[in-house]
């Protein structure tokens, strides 16, 4: 895929992460259109420089990553598993969501420059970002008082 092509998807999945990031759980924390945008641009620049297919924005996985964000801001803790044991995978179960191949990554820090960077930096959230199985993604970020916690899920 050309850049001129990718940059054109990019600017044509913008309104989606606009409505991923506000529309599903309207909050005073919640995050920009734009930071989730961001997100989606540096994960798939990456992507289609070790010729990887660009991921698309998948609205209900949008809205299951804001959930976690929104709720892990609103009850203070930090955990892909919720106080009452739902992983990542019971949420998208629970949604029913289907999935063969799922993943999560979480992140909490001063700004969403920093997370996109320490995305890249962890082998782990790196392996996510770069999995060549996973062809969706769903963002959500809200800000608290500890900063910006971003959640990205991954599915095929």
């Amino acid at each position: 895929m050309s850049i001129s092509s990718y940059a054109r998807r990019v600017r044509a999945a913008l309104p989606l992460a606009a409505a991923c990031a506000a529309f599903f759980l309207p909050s005073p924390v919640a995050s920009s259109g734009d930071d989730v945008g961001y997100l989606l641009q540096t994960i798939n620049s990456e992507r289609i420089t070790r010729h990887l297919r660009p991921l698309r924005l998948d609205s209900m996985l949008c809205r299951l990553a804001f959930e976690h964000a929104a709720d892990m801001a609103a009850r203070h803790y930090f955990a892909h598993t919720t106080p009452e044991g739902k992983d990542p995978f019971a949420r998208m179960a629970a949604a029913r969501y289907r999935f063969g191949y799922a993943a999560e990554n979480l992140a909490v820090d001063r700004s969403i420059d920093s997370i996109a960077r320490d995305f890249f930096l962890s082998p782990e959230h790196r392996a996510n970002v770069l999995g060549p199985h996973y062809a969706r993604v769903g963002i959500g970020a809200v800000y608290a008082p500890v900063g910006a916690i971003v959640v990205e899920d991954f599915s095929d």
